[in-house]
């Protein structure tokens, strides 16, 4: 069985209020989690259990109100996390909301501060994997030399277009590019790395350049836009309506009128 594993600590869920899943987490339910923790429960990416599995959640505990976790990732998948920079996660609840079924990599967390930290420096060993579990037959042993390849070839497709999506998004929200620009946009980041294009002197692959492209433009606000308004000649009186009130309202001012008109 294999022994190399990469420990790493990670924050995973933090007591609050999540109005999109319509759900209160508290203290007390993180702890149930905690009782309630059989060790291991996979860590995949962006919840979709596949033959891509990173690794395993070997111990959970509390802090404040957030929740932790021990990971065991395998020596490939940190590699390719790191190089990718990915760090967010994102957990998988019970309906009940006290047990942890699993953990996954995300680009896009709903807890911003939910995310792998710094590899452990204390000794630690791999426990508890499940008993059907045969590294054997798994693609993630490093025995099968083409399958690991492909394995990690995969997950980084699936991290990059993870990651593509959701910097799309924030362009959106953001006002750089507008809703319907988002499938070019995010075609665009995917491109091959190898192509690159000579700019200022210096060659950069093409989703690098696009990304600062876009990164220079302005926010603005999309749904805010509004129709020009026409030249219109301000409102005024002719010299038969003026001489007709001067003589009918000689205290009222001409101009007090005009400006009612104006707000009108």
């Amino acid at each position: 069985m294999r022994t190399d594993w990469v420990f790493r600590q990670a924050k995973l869920l933090e007591a609050g209020v999540y109005p999109d899943k319509r759900i209160v987490l508290t203290r007390q339910q993180l702890q149930q989690i905690v009782r309630n923790f059989r060790a291991p429960v996979p860590i995949f990416v962006e919840h979709c259990p596949s033959p891509v599995l990173l690794g395993w959640v070997q111990k959970v505990w509390v802090e404040g109100d957030s929740l932790y976790g021990l990971l065991a990732l395998f020596p490939e998948a940190d590699a390719l996390l790191r190089r990718l920079r990915v760090r967010g996660l994102s957990v998988g609840l019970s309906p009940a909301l006290n047990t942890l079924h699993e953990v996954s990599v995300t680009g896009n967390p709903r807890v911003a501060s939910a995310q792998l930290f710094a590899q452990t420096k204390e000794a630690q060993t791999m426990t508890n994997l499940p008993a059907d579990w045969n590294p054997e037959t798994q693609d993630c042993e490093t025995a099968h030399e083409s399958a690991l390849t492909e394995r990690v070839r995969t997950l980084e497709v699936q991290l990059r277009q993870f990651q593509a999506h959701a910097q799309v998004e924030r362009w959106v929200s953001e006002g750089r590019i507008a809703p319907v620009q988002a499938p070019l946009a995010e075609a665009l980041l995917m491109s091959d790395e190898t192509l690159a294009v000579r700019f200022h002197g210096q060659e950069q692959s093409v989703s690098a350049l696009f990304r600062q492209f876009v990164e220079s433009l302005p926010k603005r606000e999309w749904l805010a836009e509004t129709a020009p308004v026409p030249n219109t000649p301000a409102p005024d009186f002719s010299a038969e309506e003026l001489a007709f009130l001067q003589q009918v309202f000689p205290d009222l001012n001409p101009d007090e009128i005009l400006r009612q008109k104006e707000v009108r």
